[in-house]
């Protein structure tokens, strides 16, 4: 596989449908019903999110909190059932098979997100990914501490990590990015192909307004809701 030709890849509706982090509060729940009155003490700031008043990252290490004494064997074993069945039944179609092409192409695919490691990383290690760059949780003696380890994977700290990972933006071989937000610019730095997945307004306005950057706009969603029709 040549390693030089590198395509990134977003995760939440990008290669999922909806928010990964949302989909693992409801599973997590079930499996640990005990950690109800951590999620009560959280409605607050998800009305103060949702009203713009605090930032993803406030939020982020609000959710944190939630794995305050997890081991990280069990936390992982968790996220891998999580991934086996919830986010099983959430890929799009096309998305996978867009993952099969890149492989097939001999790229190297690294899935960047702000979404946690714990189970991130099972995502990329079922469909094939090289690496897999994700929000990172402190932990002292194998348990979590509740807290995120550096900053929330998300805007321009993708493109920090990167530059950590060694990749330059703008770099010739790094073939393409995928991603549906805005916040993700400084990903479509890094590459040669900016592909606008199911883009929400900003970014569909931003790519149609830049196509001479190589910003291209496809829709993952229709094949996804013909089979729905059909099923």
């Amino acid at each position: 596989m040549n390693k030089h030709n590198t395509v990134f890849f977003d995760l939440d509706d990008t290669i999922i449908k909806g928010d990964s982090i949302v989909k693992f509060m409801i599973f997590y729940l079930k499996r640990n019903p005990n950690k109800i009155f951590v999620y009560i003490g959280l409605i607050p700031y998800f009305i103060l999110f949702m009203l713009k008043i605090v930032k993803n990252k406030t939020i982020k290490g609000c959710i944190a909190k939630i794995f305050e004494n997890e081991t990280i064997d069990n936390l992982s074993e968790i996220g891998l059932e999580f991934v086996n069945t919830v986010i099983e039944k959430n890929y799009y179609i096309e998305a996978l098979e867009e993952i099969k092409k890149c492989k097939e192409n001999g790229y190297r695919l690294i899935l960047i997100t702000a979404s946690f490691e714990f189970y991130a990383i099972h995502i990329a290690n079922k469909l094939g990914f090289d690496k897999c760059i994700a929000t990172k949780l402190w932990t002292n003696n194998n348990i979590y501490t509740g807290q995120v380890y550096g900053r929330n994977c998300y805007g321009v700290e993708k493109k920090s990590r990167l530059h950590m990972e060694g990749y330059i933006h703008g770099q010739e071989t790094n073939i393409a990015a995928y991603s549906d937000s805005i916040s993700d610019l400084p990903l479509f730095e890094f590459a040669k192909e900016r592909v606008c997945v199911n883009p929400k307004r900003s970014l569909s306005k931003y790519a149609m307004e830049h196509k001479s950057e190589n910003y291209i706009i496809v829709d993952w969603r229709s094949m996804d809701e013909n089979l729905r029709k059909h099923s």
